[in-house]
């Protein structure tokens, strides 16, 4: 059963919105950055500077700086941001496994992670880990299957011993020796 409207979700959504207000101000920054430079540099020189430029290159060098510089700072901010992206998407994915394995830390074997729209290296691990889950929920089935019918025994043997009569509770127990071989070879695969 996955967990709805639970600490992974609040987590999920947290991640989300810090994500988003991390992008929002690097985009913001770089926008107040870019004209911050912009203004400074049209404060700092002058029209009579610029008149004074001995060559176009000057005059071009100048002129642009301001603009190269606030390219700079956005293609540094894109940068950042693209990088940000896979992680975020590698941060949801590793939530989810996180998840799943405080469900099984409470007893729940029986759900599955859903592999769909995660990273591949995340997906690797989900599919593992939702096979050993499996293999673990198939060995305790069997271990439990057992135990009832060491109980359904019990309660023969019980019967047999009130009505004193060895022949009936004979076979029970040496079922019930047969079951607990069964159970010794469960718990020599369960590694604890």
């Amino acid at each position: 059963m996955p967990a709805t409207g639970g600490i992974g979700d609040r987590r999920r959504s947290f991640r989300s919105l810090r994500f988003y207000v991390t992008t929002s101000l690097m985009a913001l920054s770089a926008v107040v950055l870019s004209g911050a430079v912009i203004a400074c540099f049209d404060r700092a020189f002058d029209r009579e500077l610029l008149a004074d430029a001995s060559s176009s290159i000057e005059l071009a060098a100048v002129t642009l700086m301001p603009y190269m510089i606030s390219a700079a700072v956005a293609a540094i901010t894109a940068i950042g941001i693209t990088t940000i992206l896979p992680l975020m998407q590698v941060s949801r994915s590793l939530t989810v496994l996180q998840d799943r394995l405080a469900e099984m830390a409470c007893g729940d074997l029986a759900s599955r992670i859903n592999v769909n729209g995660v990273s591949e290296q995340v997906r690797l691990l989900a599919r593992e880990l939702n096979c050993a889950t499996a293999g673990v929920a198939n060995q305790i089935t069997g271990w439990k299957i057992i135990n009832r019918q060491q109980w359904d025994l019990l309660e023969t043997v019980r019967r047999a011993a009130a009505e004193n009569d060895c022949r009936k509770a004979l076979p029970a127990v040496e079922q019930m020796q047969a079951n607990w071989e069964k159970i010794a070879a469960i718990e020599e695969r369960l590694i604890t």
